[in-house]
Protein backbone atom coordinates (compact mmCIF):
# COMPACT_ATOMS: atom_id res chain seq x y z
CA UNK A 1 0.00 0.00 0.00
CA UNK A 2 2.39 2.48 0.76
CA UNK A 3 4.71 1.59 -2.09
CA UNK A 4 2.15 3.41 -4.57
CA UNK A 5 2.50 6.85 -2.15
CA UNK A 6 4.82 9.67 -2.73
CA UNK A 7 8.26 9.61 -1.28
CA UNK A 8 7.41 12.77 0.86
CA UNK A 9 4.26 10.76 1.99
CA UNK A 10 6.12 7.66 3.34
CA UNK A 11 8.77 10.03 5.15
CA UNK A 12 5.16 11.44 6.90
CA UNK A 13 3.90 8.01 7.42
CA UNK A 14 7.27 7.41 9.40
CA UNK A 15 7.55 10.51 11.02
CA UNK A 16 3.88 10.08 12.14
CA UNK A 17 4.50 5.99 13.04
CA UNK A 18 7.90 7.09 15.46
CA UNK A 19 5.67 10.27 17.18
CA UNK A 20 3.14 7.81 17.53
CA UNK A 21 4.54 4.44 18.90
CA UNK A 22 8.04 5.11 19.41
CA UNK A 23 11.41 3.61 16.88
CA UNK A 24 11.64 0.21 17.15
CA UNK A 25 6.84 -0.24 17.27
CA UNK A 26 6.78 1.94 14.46
CA UNK A 27 9.57 -0.56 12.48
CA UNK A 28 7.60 -3.41 13.44
CA UNK A 29 4.36 -2.06 12.41
CA UNK A 30 5.87 -0.93 9.16
CA UNK A 31 6.54 -4.46 8.74
CA UNK A 32 3.43 -6.02 9.75
CA UNK A 33 1.68 -3.41 7.16
CA UNK A 34 3.84 -4.71 4.33
CA UNK A 35 5.31 -1.09 4.31
CA UNK A 36 9.02 -1.73 2.88
CA UNK A 37 9.69 1.66 1.99
CA UNK A 38 8.37 3.45 5.45
CA UNK A 39 9.87 0.59 7.48
CA UNK A 40 13.56 1.26 5.37
CA UNK A 41 12.74 5.08 6.26
CA UNK A 42 12.49 4.14 9.82
CA UNK A 43 15.42 1.64 10.02
CA UNK A 44 17.48 4.38 8.75
CA UNK A 45 16.63 6.82 11.57
CA UNK A 46 17.10 4.34 14.13
CA UNK A 47 20.52 3.60 12.62
CA UNK A 48 20.99 7.19 12.85
CA UNK A 49 20.11 7.28 16.60
CA UNK A 50 22.22 4.65 17.48
CA UNK A 51 25.42 6.22 15.47
CA UNK A 52 24.81 9.67 17.31
CA UNK A 53 24.40 8.31 21.02
CA UNK A 54 27.67 5.83 20.33
CA UNK A 55 29.49 9.25 19.75
CA UNK A 56 29.10 10.43 23.19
Amino acid sequence: MASTYPESDKVAIAKNLIETCGLHRALHAARQFGWHDVAENIAKRIDESQKSSASF
